[in-house]
Parts: C-alpha cells; structure tokens; sequence
C-alpha cells in the first residue's frame, strides 16, 4: 500500500531523480545529464507532497505559493482578483502505477493539503495528453496552448468550488466515520431530493406528524416537537423551559455547553463535575443531592468528547418526583435501545446516530407545553407542540424519515464492540473506560492526533480530529454512527494501525518537512 506525506530531507534525492526521469526523458523539457537528477528551480519554495511504497518513491506534486509564477513567466495573465493563489508543478506519477489508484490518491492527498492550508485556488501547466483527465477533477483551461512537440501544456486553474462540482469529487470524498455529519444511506439522499412540499400544505402537516409519532416511539415519551436547526438551537429552546435552582453534570466539551445554555438564558443552577472518561461517582452525586433540593438536573447521555455514556437509570434512581432530569441526548439516540421514560426534556437531531441530514432538532417531552409570550418566537417550545410552526423544509423530513427505516441498532452494536475491541487491543489509549465506553463514539489520546487524523484522510477515512477541543487536547474521534459496513471499519482498524506505526517512526527519526 502508498503512504502519502509531506517530503523530509531524506526524500530529496528521490524527489530529483522522480523529476528527472518524468521531466528530461519522459517528457522532454530538460537536457539529459549523466547523473539523470533533476533538481527543480524552485525546489527551495516547494512543499511536495509525495506518495512512497515500500520506501520506493512512485508518486510527487509540489505546491509553490511564490510569485511569479511558471505561467506568469510564460506570459500568462492571471487572474489578480484571487485571494493567496497557489501553483502546482512536478505532477509525477511512475508509468508501473498510472493504471493503479495512485493518481486519485495522490489527488485527494491535494485536495486535503489545499483545505487545510485554506488554499482555494491552484494554477497548473496540464500536459496536452492529459487535459481530460484534469477536466475530471474540475481544472479549467485559461489561455491557450503553450510549448510544442511532446512538451505543451495547457494553463489551468482549479478552484474548490470546480472540484466539488466535478465528476471525480464523490468518489475522492473520504468515508466519514464523523458524530456528524454521518454517512447516510442512499434511500436517505434520494428521499432528501425530492421536489420539496409548502410547509402549510396538509401533506407537509401529515408528514410532521408522522415524522413526529416515530420519534415519539423511539424516544419512549408522549410528546416530541420538530425545529429545523441544531443541537443547539434544541438545547436553546429547553432551557427557556427551566425553572428554579437546578444542577448541571459537566463531564466534558458538551456538559461545559450545557452550563452555557443555562447561562446565557439567566437561569439559577450549581455544577456537578464529572471525572473525565468515567462513569458517574454516584456517591459523590447523591451527597450533593442530599445537601440541596434541585428542581432541575440536566445531562448529556453521551458526552461527545469523551466517549463516555452516563448511567440515567442510576441518575434517576437518586432523584425524588419534584426533580426534573433534562438529558441532551444528541450523540446518544440511535446508537442504542434507550428509554428517556421518566425524562422531562429530552434534545437529539437528525443528523447524528438516526442517520439523516442535519437540520431537524427533536425535543421530547412528558407533558404538553403551552406557548409563552415572554420566550421569543423561535425559542418557544410551546409554538413547536402542535405541528409546523415556521417554515420548514419537507426534503429534511423525508430524509429523517428514510433514516428511521434503515436504522440497524444491531448492527451498529457490533462495529462498535469490534472497534473498541481492536483499538484498545492494539494498545491505543482510549479516554473512556470501558464500563464507560459510549456505544457511538470512541475518544483516542494521542501525542500525533492531528497528523494521524490528516493521515486517515488522505487514506480515505475522515474521522474526528480538528475541532478546538480535539486539537487542544490532541484527542481523536472515530465514531461507528453512520452508515458504514463491518467491511469498511475493519479496514479502517487496519489503516489506523499502520499509519500510527509510520507515524511513531518518523516522530522518533525526528525528521522535519522539506521546505515547510
């Protein structure tokens, strides 16, 4: 298999005999030499971004954001309206792997570079005999042919709008193995295109209440009200529901978020923290229980960023009948068989385990809310309860609906023993314990969470890993929510464990990136 990196200093040389044999014998735009080497004009302004098998170079490409660029040396006139432009040059591939996935590869390895590096545009001088193959990808010509012979080259630019829209673009896109958005089934997108249906149209109101009814079963509560938007919002809009002194359980990114919901909509609570990665000290809890009376006591099932999944029927055993427990349980419906029975408030969305688009926000409830003139509008719950209050979007509640109707909770059972299992027994560090371990999402500490998240991707797998709070605490995040087969996590096990091994080696060689 090709590992893709960014060049070290020990990848010189074979940088300059891969250029040689590509740019002086390949294509003849050098005079030979007998060292056959080939050192590039601007080898010190280039980042390569190379692809190696068996320690065998096969595949390069140079990224250059120094101007003038080669076109504008050849007289091309660029466009001076782009923000930080960038040129691509070297495109090199051995001829033994251009009928192999080696190029998509390598080009998908670009394409994550560019992202990361915020680089929106890239100009290239595109061999002639190649210019459909760069059509593909969504590269544009912009002048005319330059060269001649078996050397001329067409100027192109590809911009990451022309590649999203390109032909090649879904099949480059990384499996996601994301808490959201997840990968849905095909039943889901095609419900999701649809000719979308007027939100006051009896149609649209019966599907809301279907829509509405199955979450209801899924949920175990008698009421569940529909907001198109996030999380968020869904939270925003239960915590103008509290009253009285409450207390909030802070086990991490998500329960921090909690606090600041409650905050921000002037509500009267203390804090309950939680040691990160473990179950809840249920004796810690009921003494604090013990010493004030709360109204109120609000959770998230499954803290996101740690993994872990908090016991609620061992939460409500320690409550009386006056005390509310409010759970945000966004990453936690659909990965399991759970009641919220019992449960005051309960948040989710459509766009996590369900396995939908995002943009549905569910709040379930035990009793029916009225509306109230001192909440604004779209923070109302009571303006929710009946039916389709705003506008509202048809195409997302087909797509949620196709989502019910491929949820496998079985399925999604075993990934995810399998995955806990073969991570922790290749010696990974998981944040959760395993009587902790929540059943959508694995928390991964590692000292190289970033590059192994960068490596995954280039790979094909987009797992978790660039949000703030991953990337402070350098924690990776694999999560088994979407629609993904035993096949594909398997690999993924097997793509994880090789590209922590290369990069454990090249930590310990300490090398650094040629011309960062």
């Amino acid at each position: 298999m090709i590992d893709f990196s960014i060049a070290t200093a020990s990848d010189a040389e074979a940088i300059h005999e891969l250029n040689y044999l590509t740019f002086t014998e390949e294509i003849p735009q050098h005079q030979p030499n007998i060292e056959r080497k080939r050192i590039d004009r601007f080898h010190d302004q280039n980042t390569y971004l190379i692809g190696k098998e068996d320690d065998r170079l096969v595949a390069m490409i140079a990224i250059r954001k120094h101007r003038p660029f080669s076109l504008e040396e050849k007289g091309v006139t660029l466009d001076e309206t782009l923000t930080d432009p960038a040129e691509i040059r070297l495109l090199s591939v051995r001829p033994e792997y251009r009928n192999s996935r080696t190029f998509m590869q390598l080009m998908r390895f670009l394409m994550v570079y560019l992202e990361r590096e915020t680089i929106d545009h890239v100009y290239i001088s595109g061999t002639t005999r190649e210019a459909k193959l760069y059509a593909r990808f969504g590269f544009t010509p912009i002048a005319a042919t330059l060269g001649s012979g078996d050397a001329q080259f067409v100027p192109m630019l590809l911009s990451r709008a022309t590649y999203e829209r390109s032909v090649i673009a879904d099949v480059l896109r990384p499996l996601h193995f994301l808490a959201g958005p997840v990968e849905v089934a095909p039943t889901v997108r095609q419900a999701a295109q649809q000719a979308p249906r007027p939100h006051r149209t009896a149609s649209m109101r019966q599907l809301d209440q279907d829509l509405r009814g199955r979450m209801c079963q899924l949920l175990d509560l008698p009421h569940v009200s529909m907001a198109v938007g996030s999380g968020t919002l869904a939270n925003d809009i239960v915590a103008q529901q509290l009253s009285g002194h409450g207390l909030i359980l802070n086990g991490g990114e998500f329960g921090q978020r909690l606090i600041d919901h409650a905050a921000r909509a002037g509500k009267s609570f203390d804090i309950h923290l939680l040691p990160s990665g473990h179950p809840i000290d249920l004796e810690q809890l009921a003494s604090q229980l013990h010493q004030t009376e709360y109204d109120w006591i609000w959770l998230t099932h499954c803290e996101t960023s740690t993994g872990v999944l908090y016991d609620l029927d061992a939460v409500k055993a320690l409550l009386d009948q006056q005390t509310a427990l409010i759970v945000d349980a966004i990453s936690a419906v659909g990965t399991g068989r759970f009641s919220y029975d019992g449960c005051r408030f309960v948040t989710t969305v459509s766009g996590k385990a369900i396995g939908g688009l995002p943009g549905l926000a569910f709040i379930g409830h035990v009793d029916r809310v009225l509306p109230s003139p001192r909440i604004p509008r779209y923070l109302d719950l009571g303006l929710y309860a009946e039916g389709v209050a705003f506008s509202g979007s048809s195409n997302l509640l087909l797509a949620c609906q196709a989502a019910l109707d491929a949820i496998d909770l079985d399925l999604a059972a075993i990934k995810m023993t399998y995955l806990e299992q073969a991570v922790r027994a290749t010696g990974f560090n998981l944040l959760a314990t395993q009587e902790a371990q929540a059943p959508g999402i694995l928390t991964i500490v590692h000292p190289s969470a970033t590059a192994l998240g960068d490596a995954l991707r280039i790979q094909g797998y987009h797992v978790q890993y660039e949000s703030d709070y991953l990337v402070r605490n350098q924690w990776l995040q694999i999560s088994t929510m979407g629609q993904t087969t035993m096949r594909h996590v398997e690999r993924l096990v097997r793509v994880l464990v090789r590209e922590n091994q290369r990069i454990t080696i090249k930590n310990e060689q300490n090398e650094r990136p040629l011309n960062p």
